[in-house]
């Protein structure tokens, strides 16, 4: 009967006590909680900032083999502050986005370490080529979050 009796619970009215039925509770919970899950949406200003910042910043770094840091100190601070304008809008999505936001900061990471090894060195005192091949690592670590970016839910799009 569809009716409860004295000593019957809810559950094993409706058979949870029976294997599949804890199965089917399992289910319905996953399938809940799944719907809570926050999507990472495509976002075309994440997109264009990475590509921008990605031809700036390996010109720049490529023009480390051959101009002293004097004279690349206030093109290194833009690029610093342009940065991390980007990063800040990438934390500022939210947990979602995070994958993203972990990306820029492994560029920062290399790009500060680039510049460190620079303003430490003369041009050339590395390898003729030594800075061209670090903006080669620094595009490739820039492929890497565009790849992600591009790849992200294309709903919104």
């Amino acid at each position: 009967s569809s009716q409860m009796e004295p000593g019957q619970t809810f559950s094993s009215m409706a058979g949870f006590r029976r294997p599949a039925g804890r199965w089917m509770l399992v289910v319905w919970i996953a399938l809940l909680g799944a719907c809570a899950i926050p999507v990472a949406y495509y976002d075309a200003t994440t997109y264009r900032n990475l590509t921008e910042h990605k031809a700036e910043m390996m010109t720049l770094v490529e023009s480390f083999d051959t101009l002293a840091y004097s004279r690349n100190e206030t093109r290194i601070d833009q690029m610093r502050l342009a940065f991390r304008k980007a990063y800040e809008y990438e934390l500022g999505k939210g947990k979602p986005n995070s994958d993203t936001a972990k990306q820029f900061a492994v560029i920062k990471n290399l790009f500060e370490q680039t510049v460190s090894e620079y303003r430490e060195t003369r041009p050339g005192e590395l390898g003729r080529k030594y800075f061209q091949e670090a903006a080669i690592v620094i595009g490739q670590a820039f492929d890497i979050a565009i790849a992600t970016e591009y790849a992200k839910n294309t709903d919104k799009r």
